[in-house]
């Protein structure tokens, strides 16, 4: 991904890039993301004292009637496997929205915090012409990604709402958006057709904000560890030029290397924050994306209703987007050693040469992202998980032929 896109910021005239203060894209990309959080009723980042307001009620409300609409669902049609699976399938998305919308809301303080400690980075990087020009890719990286997720969710989403449409203008039959019934409502009377369809419609617009504006947050906290390991890298380089200078006092230089250990310091801190406050979210996330994987594509083997192959797409593309978030990760530490590696190490001090080496050795035990612990969130993971998910698929296949 990142081989990708920095070949896409050299069809950019660097000069351009570089007129660009890396503090003005931030802001731009947290209003973005706020536009989002505001349907939601999260919009915990620039205020000072969070309040609940109609926008979070309506959503918790969504969410326990998509909760209740479930098993109501599947107990109303026990006896049709393919009916239950098919309310099942998009269960996950509930799921997810319920741990994305708690940690939000139990963790307002937390994300204001992280917030202003990345912000206070660009501002400071906007002073400096090399750190600039890494925190404005960084954050275009950010950008970039979002709008394709952006444009992956809206497509699905508007997906649930074709079947519907075509059925009851052409059919004229009525067809549900999602597969869920309420309790006491009659679904295909005229009065009860309308409510359960405005309540999918609330239901996947609410859907598509709050993830949009969960991953984004996911997106912006860990992707910026690109933007934070070029800075680490700018500042060795301006080390190895001050090294070279011969009239660089050693008090200069010592200072500087003492700045170059205290952020690598800051970085291995900021990597245990992510692991730490994505422990779980992870862990959901990655469950859920494959039961609602498994599931939908059963279904859709079965009944032939080609127009969920986009909520098969979007779901492939979540799980797909949170292990390019884990591999990024391990990417820039690799990225970090070979930086450390390469300096002119030979020209420091012998106490400053002991805290490189001190320093190398702790880059080389980086901490990574999990799956809840129990695996590392990379690319490799991915793979398995989807060869995980065929083999799963072809046995039901199996069985059931």
């Amino acid at each position: 991904m990142e081989k990708y896109l920095e070949a896409h910021f050299r069809l950019f005239n660097q000069r351009e890039l570089e007129l660009l203060r890396t503090i003005d894209v931030f802001d731009e990309m947290i209003d973005l993301q706020r536009i989002f959080l505001r349907q939601v009723g999260v919009d915990i980042i620039l205020m000072e004292k969070f309040r609940w307001n109609f926008r979070t009620y309506l959503c918790l409300l969504c969410l326990a009637l998509f909760s209740l609409s479930i098993v109501y669902t599947s107990y109303v049609h026990w006896t049709d496997w393919y009916a239950v699976m098919d309310s099942l399938s998009i269960s996950g998305i509930g799921f997810q929205g319920m741990i994305k919308l708690y940690a939000g809301l139990a963790k307002t303080s937390y994300f204001q915090e992280k917030y202003l400690n990345i912000r206070a980075l660009h501002q400071r990087s906007t002073e400096n012409p090399r750190d600039n020009l890494s925190m404005v890719k960084c954050a275009l990286i950010v950008l970039y990604v979002f709008r394709f997720f952006f444009v992956t969710y809206f497509v699905a989403g508007s997906a649930f709402f074709v079947l519907p449409i075509y059925m009851l203008v052409i059919k004229q039959e009525k067809t549900l958006i999602l597969p869920l019934e309420l309790p006491f409502v009659e679904t295909f009377s005229d009065a009860g057709y309308v409510i359960i369809m405005v309540y999918h419609a609330v239901m996947v617009i609410i859907a598509i904000a709050g993830i949009l504006a969960a991953d984004m947050g996911i997106m912006i906290y860990v992707l910026h560890i690109v933007g934070i390991v070029d800075v680490f890298v700018n500042n060795l380089d301006e080390l190895d030029e001050m090294l070279v200078q011969p009239d660089t006092s050693e008090r200069a230089k010592q200072q500087k290397f003492t700045e170059i250990c205290i952020m690598h310091r800051e970085i291995i801190r900021y990597e245990e924050d992510l692991d730490e406050c994505y422990y779980y979210t992870v862990f959901v996330q990655v469950i859920t994306s494959v039961s609602c994987l498994s599931l939908t594509l059963f279904v859709v083997y079965m009944t032939r209703n080609w127009i969920r192959g986009m909520f098969i797409l979007a779901t492939f593309f979540q799980l797909l987007e949170f292990c390019l978030l884990g591999t990024a990760l391990r990417v820039k530490n690799d990225h970090a050693i070979d930086a450390i590696y390469n300096c002119k190490w030979h020209l420091l001090s012998t106490s400053d040469k002991r805290r490189l080496a001190i320093m190398l050795h702790r880059a080389q035990n980086p901490v990574e992202m999990t799956i809840g612990g129990l695996a590392l969130l990379n690319m490799e993971t991915f793979v398995e998980i989807i060869k995980t998910i065929y083999s799963y698929f072809a046995m039901m296949i199996s069985f059931l032929e």
